[in-house]
Parts: C-alpha cells; structure tokens; sequence
C-alpha cells in the first residue's frame, strides 16, 4: 500500500491524467490521416507509470486499452528501465507482444522529468496497411505469421530526439498507401508528445514522486472497491462456449471458443478449458489482447463509469492453457483476424455473467463485421484501402431494448461517414438503414443490425469481407429472449447477378459498378417475447421496425387501426393470443418430457 495523499492533490492528478489522455485522443483525431483513425477512432491512447501500469486513457477500442500496459511492459523488459533515454519512440505490432494484429501498430515515449523516468504516453492504431499478403490487413486465409506483414518488436523510431531514418524509409518502402501510413505514424509520435508534456507539467506542479505516490494510491483503492463488488456477488462457476464458422483455411473444420468464469469470495478467476488448439488459419488472438477482452466484460459489468486504470487489469485471476491454443498462439502462429476470437470472448463473458450478477448483464451482441475495398494495382494516383467496421445490435437488458449502431464491445468505434467515404474514396453508398429483422426478440428486444450498400466506382477493385458465426450464433438470447440474426453479404454485380455471402472472402476482384451489401446482425433479446409491452410492440410497428403479421407471430400483440384513434393494442384479443401461446408451449414442453 502507498501512503496516504491529499484527497484534493490526488483527485486533481487523477483527472489531470485523464484530461491528458483526452487531449492525446483529440491530438490524433485532429492529425491522422485515415479515416479509420479520425473518424471510425480505431484507435486507443495510455498513460503509464514507469513501470508500464495504466495510470490513465480515454475513449477508444478497449482491446487497445488493455494491451498497451503488456506492450509497454515488453519494452520495459527488452531495454531494462535505464534503457530509455529522453525522446525515444519506439514501435511495436507483434502479436505475441500486443496480443492483437500486426495492423494494430502501438507507438510509445518514455517520459522524463529532470532526468528521471517517470512515466509512458501510448497509442496504439489501425494503420492502412501493413504491406503483408493481402493488403490493409486482416488476412482471411495466412497460415503463419510472416506473410501478414511487416513486425516491429520494441525497436526505436526516434533515438534520444533523432529520428531513425534507416528505419522510417524502411516502413514507408514495404507499405501500399505510404502517404496515408506515414502520415497516421507521425500522428501518433505526435499525441504521445502530447501527453508526455501534460505529464512532465504536472510533475512540475507536485513532483515526480508525489504523481507517482497518487497514483499508485488511486489503482489500490479501485482495486479494493472491486474486490467489494466482487464480494457482493454470489459464489458460483459459470461457463459458455461458440463454435467458429472455420478458421480460414480448413471448412471442415469448427474451432471452438470456451471459457469459464468462477467467482469465489472477492476473487474472479477466468479459464479456457477446451477452447481449441491454436488454428491454422489466422484466427488466433495473443494473451495480451485475451486479457484485455476479458477486463473489458468484467468492467462492464463491475465498474462501468469510472475510468480505467491498472486495478482493472488486476482483479482477473487467469488459468491458461499449458498446451497451444487459439488464445495461447506461438510464432510463427497467424493471428491477423484475431477479433472473431476477441469478441467471441467479450460476449461469452458478460452472458456467463449474469448468472451471478442477473440485473448487471445483458444478452449477446453480434460477431464483428468490417469490410474492405482496395485498389493497389492500378496507377499511383488511383491506388486505396477502404476499410471500416459496420455497426451492429447490442444486447438486450433489464428495463431497455439493446443499442443499435454499436461497434463489438463498445460505443466508441463508429461508420465512417458516407460523406468522408464518397469524397476521399470512389465509393458510393446507396443505402444505409437499419436492419429490424436482425434483432432477437424478447420482452425487451436486441439492438438492430444495420443495410450499408457500396457501389464501387473504379476499376481494378477488390474486396474483403469479415464474416462469422453464421451457424452458431454469438448474439444469444438471455431469459428467454430470442437470439439475434448473423451478419451476410450481398454483392450485386453489374449484370444484375446477386450472390448471397455468409463466409468470409478475401481478396477477390471486383468489376466496376458492383454493389456491396452489407447485412449486420442484431443483439440478443431479453426475457419472453410474450411478456413485452404492447405498447412497445405498438410503437415498433408504428416506427416500421416490425410488421402487424410479426407483432402476432412474434409477440402476440394484436393492432387495430381506427380513423378515430390511429394505431392502437387490442388488449382483449392479445391477452387471448397470448394465453394460447403459453398453453401451446406447455403442451409442446410436456410432449417432449
């Protein structure tokens, strides 16, 4: 235990810190030059101690959060601490390291104060490209990890305040879009410069040991408040598992995410028991990015509003594998589609959850869905990567329908913009609505999945899609509640051929004049569909979110419709329907017995 602080001086540093971290997001919003940075914020930014704890960060993709301490750790026991001299930059990608895909590139600073170590600013972000096998990333069907690009582990981008020029010219030379790539690298050299000054201020202010001191007090004490809402939850071993579509090579072949959650007391202990082996195609996810998925469920559900620090990262106790598996992976193990694994982790959590903390969960949400457009074969001036996750159904809880136009795990990672994707790219998108059959249904129903459709206006195009849990749905019902409908594809080809897609596809050309149809799944439903309001049924049909046919078949609402009164529920006809539907489902449930 650190010693006791002002509580003033410690809530002020507290808060600095995380205005710092802000300011470090809004740095690189404003700076980068991808969209999938500035607007789809595919980003995270830390601040740590010298030790590499995470003191404080900001909005962002969570698995960025959680992965930046081990990150910075890595370098820590690379270099050793006196390793680090005043204005280096350092990069690294690796996932045995970052535990997420070599895209995801993080760039950190040591910070110091009158000489002395005292901290790390960090960010990790999606670059462009990454100039592996296929470009942009997300490799559909690598089978190990050197064909899916370029891998920096701790090596120096800036040395004692000089760039490394051999290094710089390196990466711009084995990227596609160097312009885009470069200039997204400077922008986060840039917004851990940021940081690091508002530190070193705030060093200024009360010392390097006192900041230290505080903080170190403030992770305890968050610590200690989580253990008491663990304490308050009820004893018990949960566990849930999801079959895969395949793992991008073997569609003969289903692998299986399992993972078991035992609360005893005021400890939270977390396995992966019988999740499979690590998988030939690049479906794997290191433990840094596993851990991360896991804090980002169990703050979820513990602690949702206050900000992240390292106490959050403390209070999982993990059981790893001893054997290889899709969470443990080992070079030359591929990992570049990592976050079918990653969310399929988040969302098994928070289900398994509600076992012993009903009132805090909520149903499953859908699989991630992103999809890519590129053309890197044409001239110069012609050549792009488009790519960006497509927003999808949250789950269902107590008292609430589930979110709409939410990114896996999150609220922060958004659509690009149609205006930013027609005006930077030669792309066109000519439908974007939501997609109500997508979600479960349930007295409170899951969030909807939404219809993006891109025409593409080029030629020399090609696409990727990421698909999965099409057979085995993720977005699982809770209570009762149904779950919500997969994701799929439909390209549309300018001969008026359409082609339904529900398995991921990598690479493939496509001609001018091609429409992308992107179908996002919905969020799992929350307790018995004939328990919901009929006036929420109502006001669905009303909003042309739900057919009069489907309020009958699916709720037992019955609507009429008068001059007089409009749209209304007609109680005595729903009450009845109702009734019959329960009794039908006793009858059906004592047949089986």
């Amino acid at each position: 235990m650190t010693m006791m602080t002002d509580p003033v001086r410690a809530e002020i540093t507290r808060n600095a810190l995380v205005s710092a971290a802000q300011e470090m997001h809004d740095t690189l919003v404003r700076s980068a030059y991808n969209p999938l940075i500035f607007d789809v914020k595919d980003f995270g930014v830390t601040i740590l101690s010298a030790d590499g704890d995470l003191w404080a960060d900001a909005p962002g993709l969570p698995v960025f959060i959680g992965a930046l301490p081990e990150t910075v750790r890595s370098g820590i026991r690379r270099w050793g601490k006196d390793g680090f001299r005043d204005g280096d930059v350092l990069i690294a990608n690796c996932p045995y390291i970052t535990g997420t895909h070599l895209s995801d590139t993080a760039v950190y600073m040591p910070v110091f104060h009158d000489g002395r170590l005292v901290a790390f600013t960090a960010t990790m972000a999606h670059w462009a490209d990454i100039g592996g096998m296929s470009p942009g990333g997300w490799t559909v069907d690598s089978t190990e990890i050197y064909q899916e690009g370029l891998r920096f582990t701790n090596q120096r981008l800036h040395i004692a305040g000089e760039p490394n020029v051999d290094l710089l010219s390196f990466i711009e030379t084995n990227v596609r879009v160097s312009k885009i790539v470069m200039g997204d690298l400077q922008a986060q050299i840039a917004t851990c410069l940021t940081g690091a000054r508002r530190v070193q201020a705030l060093c200024d202010r009360y010392g390097p040991g006192d900041v230290t001191a505080i903080m170190s007090n403030v992770i305890d004490q968050t610590e200690a408040a989580l253990r008491r809402e663990i304490a308050d939850l009820p004893d018990g071993d949960m566990a849930r598992e999801v079959e895969l579509d395949f793992d991008g090579v073997d569609r003969s072949y289903r692998p299986r995410v399992a993972v078991q959650v035992s609360v005893s007391g005021d400890r939270l202990r977390v396995s992966f028991d019988g999740t499979s082996a690590a998988a030939s195609g690049p479906i794997n996810i290191g433990q840094a990015a596993t851990i991360s998925a896991v804090i980002e469920s169990v703050k979820g559900i513990l602690d949702p509003l206050r900000p992240t620090n390292e106490a959050h990262l403390r209070v999982v106790d993990f059981s790893w594998p001893e054997s290889e598996t899709m969470v443990t992976p080992r070079e030359p193990a591929p990992c570049d589609s990592y976050g079918y694994v990653g969310t399929s982790l988040t969302e098994l959590l928070v289900h398994a959850l509600t076992d012993v903390a009903p009132h805090r969960g909520r149903a499953s949400s859908y699989q991630m869905w992103s999809e890519y457009v590129m053309c890197t074969n044409g001239s110069a001036r012609n050549r792009f990567v488009f790519a960006e996750p497509v927003m999808g159904g949250h789950g269902a809880f107590e008292g609430h329908d589930g979110g709409t136009f939410v990114f896996t795990g999150d609220g922060d990672t958004l659509n690009t913009p149609i205006e930013v994707m027609e005006t930077r790219y030669p792309l066109r998108c000519e439908e974007f609505a939501l997609n109500p059959v997508s979600s479960g249904a349930g007295r409170f129903r899951g969030g909807m999945g939404v219809i993006r459709d891109i025409r593409i206006l080029q030629d020399d195009c090609m696409i990727k899609t990421a698909l999965e849990n099409t057979k085995d749905p993720l977005a699982r019902g809770l209570y009762g509640g149904a779950p919500g409908a997969g994701s799929r594809a439909i390209l549309t080809y300018p001969d008026g051929e359409t082609v339904v897609q529900y398995e991921r596809v990598g690479d493939v050309a496509m001609p001018k004049g091609t429409v992308i149809g992107v179908r996002t799944g919905g969020g799992g439903g929350y307790g018995d569909p004939l328990d919901r309001d009929p006036q929420r049924v109502m006001n669905d049909v009303d909003n042309e979110l739900l057919t009069i046919e489907d309020a009958v078949a699916i709720y037992g609402v019955h609507l009429q419709h008068t001059v007089e009164a409009g749209l209304s529920v007609n109680q005595e006809k729903t009450d009845l329907e109702r009734s019959m539907a329960r009794d039908a489902r006793s009858a059906e449930k004592g047949d089986i017995s």
